[in-house]
C-alpha cells in the first residue's frame, strides 16, 4: 500500500512539473523580449534593441500586406470556400498588424 502511494505521488509530481515546463512559443518570445528590454543598460544596447523591434514590426507589417494581397486573389473553386479562405487570410493579416503595432510600441 505504501509503495502505491509513493508511485502515485511521484506520477502526480511528474505531471505537474511537465505542465509547468510547457510554455508556448509566444509566451517564451514575450519573456525573452522583456528580458532584453530590462537588461539594456547602455545607450548602444537600447539603440540595438530599438532597431530590432522596428525591424520585427516592419517584417510583420510586410507579411500582413502580403496576406491582404493574397486574400484578394481569386483561386477558383466554390464561392463559399473562397470566402472562407479570404476571411482566414484577412484575420491573419489583422493579427499580424496587431503584433506589428505592439513591436512599434516597444521600440519607442
Amino acid at each position: 500500500m505504501n509503495s502505491i502511494l509513493k508511485i502515485t505521488a511521484s506520477m502526480l509530481l511528474l505531471f505537474s512539473l511537465s505542465s509547468v515546463m510547457a510554455v508556448s512559443e509566444e509566451t517564451e518570445t514575450k519573456l525573452l523580449e522583456q528580458a532584453l528590454v530590462e537588461g539594456a543598460v547602455t545607450k548602444e544596447q537600447k539603440t540595438a534593441i530599438n532597431r530590432y523591434f522596428i525591424n520585427i514590426a516592419s517584417q510583420k507589417q510586410r507579411e500582413a500586406t502580403r496576406y491582404r494581397e493574397m486574400a484578394e486573389i481569386g483561386r477558383g473553386g466554390k464561392g463559399v470556400s473562397q470566402a472562407l479562405k479570404k476571411q482566414e487570410l484577412l484575420k491573419r493579416a489583422d493579427s499580424l498588424e496587431v503584433e506589428a503595432n505592439s513591436y512599434k510600441a516597444l521600440s519607442i
